[in-house]
């Protein structure tokens, strides 16, 4: 009995006690004014001159994480955007990706040096006898100089372009070769059995190289710090090349082999420009173009002997092909709202684009092979755009 009662009190106590907590107001002192509801609410949400908290999303902090894109144009190095999270470009990135349309002009200079894979002209035979003991001579192309020039004009906001540009580069070398003390040149560009010794040998090359290309492409904005230029169009080309050897002793008195060698076609090409934006407009740049190019390779020779007196060969080799074309660049500089300058290194390469005859035998005056030559060009580019 004494267990059972004390179970019944302790239920009582826990009874009183919620009772208690649920009416705050039951063990008020007699005559003490019954708290209302609202000085409940405002105990719980606190003072009432208190702010409320900001449940927007700005009001989170970062919880909620801002769009980067949604603050409107940007300026300095970021380039901002609309609401509807499109990137748009900044200051530093308008050169490349322009913000309105309108004419643009860009003008590089290139310092380039032509390379040729048929420009051998004798062998020095140290020994003068059966054997051909000896390096061959190779003409060789100094550094050249020239230009390229793009002017257009951009439509569709900036993004779309049409476009004419013009490159030319103009190169030549010189080379001398001895046969030196009991020693003998061995030609290898004349008609055999003609003439077949000297001891003296001169080469000199030269080359006029011209693009004409008509242009369409489109800009893009990748990043708010990355664009790309989508190239396409066609390309006409005139390329020549001239090699003069003037051969003499022995064999040979003031002899001279004249080779005239000249490419013209046109063609599709297609290309890709890049440009990757840093801090205060620095940048890396890069671009690449690839074509085929179908035309005429025209290529000439004349062989004389006597200084010019005796003619042993006058003769061409002309047949219509196509030349696969590819270039590469990259570089760096800066630019800042319409101006861009840029530098860098360039490699362009054509495939076959000559094909001279080379006579082989000296009892069969028709034994006439053709060996197809590449071109290339590498060097650097200094460039400055223009956006108006």
């Amino acid at each position: 009995m004494a267990h059972g009662r004390m179970g019944l009190g302790v239920a009582l106590l826990f009874t009183l006690a919620g009772t208690a907590s649920a009416q705050p107001g039951a063990f008020l002192p007699p005559g003490a004014p019954a708290p209302s509801p609202a000085s409940e609410l405002r105990s719980i949400a606190g003072p009432a001159d208190a702010p409320m908290k900001d449940l927007t999303p700005h009001g989170f902090g970062d919880i909620v994480p801002h769009d980067k894109h949604g603050g409107g144009h940007g300026g300095g190095g970021h380039g901002g955007g609309h609401g509807g999270g499109h990137a748009e470009p900044g200051e530093f990135m308008t050169p490349f990706i322009p913000h309105h349309g309108g004419w643009y002009a860009e003008g590089e200079f290139l310092l380039m040096r032509p390379r040729n894979t048929d420009l051998d002209f004798a062998i020095r035979d140290a020994d003068a006898g059966l054997q051909t003991n000896g390096p061959i001579g190779i003409n060789k192309y100094g550094q050249g100089t020239g230009l390229r020039a793009e002017f257009g004009y951009r439509w569709g906001e900036g993004k779309w372009e049409s476009a004419f540009a013009y490159t030319y580069v103009n190169a030549g070398g010189d080379t001398t070769f001895n046969a030196g003390a009991g020693g003998q040149l061995l030609p290898t560009l004349t008609r055999p059995g003609l003439t077949d010794r000297a001891l003296t040998a001169t080469a000199n090359v030269d080359l006029d190289y011209s693009l004409f290309d008509a242009l369409v492409a489109r800009r893009v904005l990748l990043d708010e710090h990355f664009g790309v230029r989508f190239i396409g169009g066609v390309r006409f080309s005139d390329i020549r090349q001239v090699q003069n050897v003037f051969y003499d002793g022995n064999d040979a008195r003031r002899a001279q082999v004249n080779s005239r060698s000249r490419f013209t076609g046109a063609g599709p090409i297609v290309g890709l420009e890049s440009v990757l934006v840093g801090p205060m407009g620095f940048h890396f740049y890069s671009r690449a173009t690839a074509g085929l190019l179908t035309g005429n390779s025209r290529n000439g020779l004349i062989e004389t002997n006597d200084g010019g007196q005796t003619p042993y060969v006058n003769t061409s080799y002309d047949l219509r092909k196509v030349v696969p074309m590819t270039a590469v660049a990259v570089g760096a500089g800066w630019q800042y709202r319409s101006i861009a300058i840029r530098g860098g290194y360039e490699l362009t390469h054509m495939q076959g684009v000559f094909e001279r005859p080379r006579f082989t035998d000296d009892v069969s005056a028709g034994k006439v092979i053709t060996r197809p030559s590449n071109l290339s060009l590498e060097g650097f580019f200094f460039q400055m755009a223009f956006g108006f």
